[in-house]
């Protein structure tokens, strides 16, 4: 999980040492974590800790509760958890980037419209309409271009995509 949180706020611009994301990890697994046992399970200092903390408290990735300390007066535990519907904000815009970025791959793979079907070279179509339809490199009839394997997996990632940033609304 924590390779693909972090795949995911790379690709969104947001990035985050290997310890702010183990916190991030943490506060993944329950709610309202108290810093110190955070900082015991991490084995930091508590200010170390709130650091780190406070990293994801600005991302907006996390929030805290204050809560009075009953066992010191004046004293306040700060509980941590996670930011869920910032988190799934974030997910649904990284899903968005990534379907434009698969329809363009689409369209350039779509560009090539012939084919040559002795050396396997694509031409678009105005490469072909130059050549007067005939392969430049070996002379062959270039023919129509089939539908792409990689065209085919794009085309089910993007309606795939579509399918999850449908379910955001």
């Amino acid at each position: 999980m924590a390779v693909q949180l972090r795949y995911m706020l790379q690709e969104l611009g947001i990035v985050l040492d290997d310890t702010t994301l183990k916190i991030l990890v943490i506060l993944e697994k329950k709610k309202d974590v108290p810093e110190e046992a955070i900082a015991k399970k991490l084995k930091l200092k508590i200010n170390e800790t709130r650091k780190h903390l406070y990293k994801l408290y600005e991302k907006r990735l996390a929030t805290y509760v204050k809560k009075a300390d009953p066992k010191k007066k004046w004293w306040y535990i700060y509980h941590w958890s996670l930011d869920k519907p910032r988190i799934q904000e974030l997910f649904f815009e990284y899903k968005r980037k990534l379907l434009i970025k698969k329809k363009k791959e689409l369209d350039a793979e779509r560009q090539y419209a012939f084919e040559c079907p002795a050396c396997k070279t694509k031409y678009s179509y105005d490469e072909a309409l130059e050549t007067e339809f005939n392969c430049p490199s070996c002379g062959a009839l270039l023919e129509p271009s089939k539908e792409t394997v990689t065209a085919k997996k794009l085309e089910k990632e993007i309606a795939d995509l579509e399918a999850e940033v449908s379910k955001e609304k």
